[in-house]
């Protein structure tokens, strides 16, 4: 996960353009200051593809390690 700092030092950004639903765009912009907005979606987008990551792994790796006989 990155800081405020960390994310305005980071390789350089690329734009990016997505279609979210009006009322996530409608809070985002409610909620987080405009020059805040992209380091907020990052920082979420990391989160989650972190998640994702985790999830596939654990369902790649499920049942490789058996208990061995008289073990519990």
């Amino acid at each position: 996960m990155t800081t405020d700092g960390e994310y305005a030092r980071r390789e350089p950004k690329k734009q990016a353009n997505f279609l979210l639903p009006e009322q996530l765009i409608s809070e985002l912009r409610r909620t987080v200051p405009a020059k805040m907005r992209s380091q907020v979606v990052a920082t979420a987008l990391e989160r989650e593809l972190a998640r994702i990551k985790a999830r596939h792994a654990l369902a790649d790796y499920f049942g490789a390690w058996k208990p061995t006989a008289g073990k519990a």
